[in-house]
């Protein structure tokens, strides 16, 4: 259970930069938000409800209640999925009303030091090269289908069990880090038709890496010149998830000054997680003297990378007589509820020749990642991604397509994990796909 606040609070305190404890008394607890909310569904109480929390957090700002330990675990159980602020009709925001009271309980602290060892390697961008050189080696001699196969760490007890569920969810075939073997200037292909920034995202570059290959590919084939800072750091998502206020800070400001003296039109990122809060910089720089400029311009030019495609046309698509695989789309959580960005990634997969594409039921229903849910709320966790697999099954779709590095590596353990035989790719790789058969055709 997270730590109970160090300080009493006062509602100025609690009411956070952008007032949102403040629009809780929007809140005319109709129920709307209860149809979309994961815990709601899984458990029918109130408390795990997006209504019952909001009301909580608010008692909690106005003194009604000093039982903040509490308050706070009503604020981690929640997946901050913000579907629940997609259907409310009154524009309550409950998922980002939950990270506010976190950073305010906390003091803008991690809420246990087993959280900030989590948080501390996401500050340098060497950590996540070492990690992609250590989990290769673990893949290259054999030993993770030894352990996969033998089942050993099921002989360690509760112990065994927690590492077993962390293994499962390391992808497989795991190619070297981009940051190692990218270039900084990537030039356009063809017409070019603008200057890019990417934005190498931290799970991305270490374990999806490919992915993240076919982005900046794609981007070129596309006529964008593409600029890649390796200096680039976590874009503070985890740590302001949880709590750290101190951390996210940190990280964002060294992000703010690397990307701000780039002469490009706009700063792509094929995380969703990463866009969702790239997009809030000038929300929390924004009475920062020294930085509130930066954040602006940093986030008005930050895209992702469907939701930039769409914006300006997919260009020299190949022809194909007819599809070669069934595509289906899983939203990640913080592309559709936390950006508006739900149509264009479904557009984008349709506008692709190879692609016969079927929408997967309940799509933009969360997984059960949501950060590291899945590792500090591994139970519930299982549960909702048990109902997702299952409507995966039933959809009978080869290929699930997702963008978002936590719902790659939740989905992609519950193929193995729930017997589902399904390919989980990001949009990026399916549209370079498409390019690479086309070169192939051409060649013929």
């Amino acid at each position: 259970m997270p730590t109970p606040a160090r300080n009493p609070l006062s509602l100025e305190t609690f009411i956070g930069s952008d007032g949102l404890i403040a629009g809780s008394d929007i809140c005319v607890q109709c129920g709307v938000c209860l149809s979309a909310c994961p815990t709601y569904a899984l458990t029918g109480e109130e408390i795990q409800s997006p209504r019952g929390r909001v009301m909580l957090y608010r008692a909690a700002a106005e003194g009604l209640t000093h039982e903040y330990d509490v308050v706070l675990e009503a604020a981690y159980d929640c997946l901050d999925c913000r579907a629940c602020q997609t259907v409310c009709p009154s524009g309550v925001k409950p998922g980002e009303l939950s990270v506010e009271t976190r950073i305010a309980l906390q003091n803008g602290k991690p809420p246990s030091w087993q959280i900030a060892a989590i948080l501390e390697p996401f500050k340098y961008p060497w950590v996540w090269d070492a990690m992609n050189f250590g989990v290769r080696t673990y893949q290259g001699i054999g030993l993770q289908k030894w352990i996969r196969k033998s089942n050993i760490l099921e002989k360690f007890g509760t112990v065994g069990k927690k590492l077993k569920e962390l293994e499962n969810l390391i992808p497989q075939n795991v190619g070297p880090s981009l940051r190692t073997r990218l270039e900084p200037i990537t030039p356009a292909i063809g017409e070019r038709r603008g200057r890019v920034a990417f934005f190498l995202g931290c799970l991305m570059n270490a374990f999806y890496s490919d992915a993240s290959s076919a982005t900046v590919r794609v981007l070129t084939l596309n006529g964008f010149e593409v600029i890649t800072p390796r200096d680039t750091t976590c874009c503070g998502a985890p740590h302001i998830e949880e709590g750290d206020r101190a951390g996210f800070d940190t990280v964002a400001k060294r992000n703010l000054d690397l990307f701000d003296g780039l002469d490009v039109d706009a700063i792509i990122t094929d995380c969703a997680g990463c866009g969702a809060e790239m997009k809030k910089y000038a929300k929390y720089f924004k009475h920062d003297l020294e930085y509130s400029q930066k954040a602006e311009r940093f986030s008005s030019r930050s895209y992702g990378l469907s939701e930039y495609l769409k914006k300006h046309g997919l260009r020299d698509l190949p022809q194909h007589d007819a599809p070669e695989m069934t595509v289906m789309y899983q939203d990640a959580c913080h592309l559709c509820h936390g950006q508006n960005v739900c149509n264009q990634p479904r557009e984008i997969l349709k506008e692709n020749p190879l692609v016969a594409f079927t929408e997967l039921e309940s799509a933009s229903d969360c997984c059960g990642s949501a950060g590291i849910y899945n590792i500090t709320h591994a139970e519930t966790s299982q549960q909702i991604l048990s109902g997702k697999m299952e409507r995966v099954r039933e959809s009978g779709a080869a290929i699930l397509a997702v963008e978002n590095p936590g719902c790659l590596m939740q989905l992609e353990a519950g193929t193995r994990q729930f017997g589902v035989d399904v390919q989980v790719l990001h949009t990026s790789q399916i549209l370079e796909r498409a390019y690479r058969e086309g070169v192939s055709q051409e060649k013929a």
